[in-house]
């Protein structure tokens, strides 16, 4: 799962880069919480001992074309100005302690991109609508933002943690949500603007361009019965790549998963 310096670096490339909800495992009733602080830092260290989980996302709004250019994403040569994410979707399994994902994304307003990636044993396999019907191979590196954020769960749900000790930093109950069928804590987290942007100055890459947060919110769910995370929702816009806004849902936390690596048959020869 991804907080605000993961999001950040990720809402720009997740739809070239990657791009069935049913319910968890049943879990024993937690006691009933009222401080939103504890919710989300409960909820961040359930998060944080997962070793698989199931994920489903949306994107819309509109993002810089040469912003996505400047960030490595490649395909993108001779075209210019913005292109809109609404009806952005993605979805797949991810194996957090095995180091494998596998995820599909379909972006209908960027000429009806689809993607399928497909990550395991140090290597990631990409088959595109625009690069034809083989996957591509390649060696894997975690220095990807939608490597790092996907890995790098843990460390994603400790940067939460420290975001809400943050100065100025402010989060509230709004209540109670259903969430894939299930009741949820809804938590409405405030950051500081520029908190958000000392985060990516240490982080690196977007700052490094001259992109950083003109404004932010996130909305976060975490599950009544178990305290896992179950949905954020991330509202950011920067004048030098664009706005998104960005749903995502976990479910089927720990279920038995195998991630295999495509036929030879279906990949492209190196």
């Amino acid at each position: 799962m991804v907080p605000f310096r993961s999001l950040v670096a990720t809402f720009g490339v997740v739809i070239v880069s990657v791009a069935g909800c049913g319910s968890s495992s049943a879990t024993p009733t937690q006691p009933p919480i009222s401080d939103p602080i504890q919710i989300v830092t409960s909820s961040a260290n359930r998060g944080s001992a997962a070793n698989t989980v199931h994920v489903e996302g949306t994107l819309s709004g509109s993002v810089s074309i040469s912003a996505l250019g400047a960030l490595g994403i490649t395909g993108l040569s001779g075209f210019s100005g913005m292109v809109k994410l609404d009806g952005t979707s993605f979805s797949g399994d991810v194996d957090i302690t095995g180091h494998a994902y596998h995820l599909s994304a379909l972006d209908p307003a960027l000429f009806g991109l689809a993607a399928d990636v497909v990550q395991v044993e140090g290597y990631t396999y990409t088959r595109t609508s625009i690069s034809g019907d083989k996957y591509t191979k390649s060696r894997a590196t975690v220095d990807l933002p939608i490597a790092s954020a996907t890995f790098n769960i843990a460390g994603a749900f400790d940067q939460l943690k420290e975001t809400l000790n943050a100065p100025g930093t402010t989060a509230s109950l709004v209540g109670r949500d259903p969430v894939d069928g299930r009741d949820a804590y809804h938590v409405k987290v405030s950051v500081p603007v520029g908190t958000l942007n000392e985060q990516i100055a240490a982080a690196g890459g977007l700052a490094a361009l001259g992109i950083t947060l003109d404004s932010a919110s996130l909305d976060y769910w975490a599950y009544v019965d178990s305290v896992q995370p179950a949905k954020l929702a991330l509202k950011a816009s920067s004048s030098a790549l664009g706005s998104v806004y960005l749903t995502v849902t976990l479910t089927k936390y720990n279920e038995p998963l195998t991630i295999a690596a495509p036929p030879g048959s279906e990949v492209t020869a190196s």
